[in-house]
């Protein structure tokens, strides 16, 4: 299961997920999409943050409460292993919000990073050079955006899968 998350900050003890996005990706079938945004104060989201993936103020003020949207997107993956780009990042800053959510961490840390996976082959490091790299078309300014960020992702592992062998992508890369 592909995921990606937007965030307030990049400290992952601290900052709050403003939005989460995954994908059940299997193949010969369609995918299963969850993406939803999670409220939170807007006042701790950083600039920098805002620069990245300007997600409108008044959308993240009428989301729904943090535990509420994690648990759901915990039923969602159904324990499965996780990629994300970055994964360290996201893993533990989902973890860090389900704790502070009162809900126990995610259960499976079979976790695979196609940055690491690239950055093994002399690849680009960051996701839009990546999919530049695999001549992926990206939207002018959609980048930043979990679900999109995702469906990005998808097309990356679909080329680096067909680079390695099926026993040779491994998870906990990262952790």
């Amino acid at each position: 299961m592909i995921f990606d998350t937007e965030t307030t900050g990049l400290n992952t003890f601290h900052d709050d997920i403003v939005e989460v996005a995954g994908v059940i990706w299997q193949k010969d079938s369609k995918p299963v999409v969850f993406q939803e945004l999670v409220r939170v104060n807007t006042n701790k989201i950083s600039s920098g943050a805002w620069d990245i993936h300007k997600i409108p103020k008044e959308d993240i003020e009428k989301a729904r409460h943090p535990a509420i949207v994690l648990s759901d997107f915990i039923k969602f993956t159904d324990n499965r292993p996780l990629v994300a780009h970055n994964a360290r990042f996201d893993y533990e800053i989902l973890n860090s919000n389900l704790i502070k959510s009162g809900l126990k961490p995610y259960q499976n840390d079979q976790v695979a990073c196609s940055l690491v996976y690239a950055k093994e082959q002399n690849k680009p490091g960051r996701l839009n050079e990546l999919a530049d790299f695999y001549n992926i078309y990206i939207e002018q300014g959609s980048l930043h955006r979990a679900l999109y960020d995702v469906k990005i992702l998808m097309e990356i592992m679909n080329r680096l899968m067909k680079e390695y062998e099926p026993e040779e992508l491994q998870y906990s890369l990262i952790l």
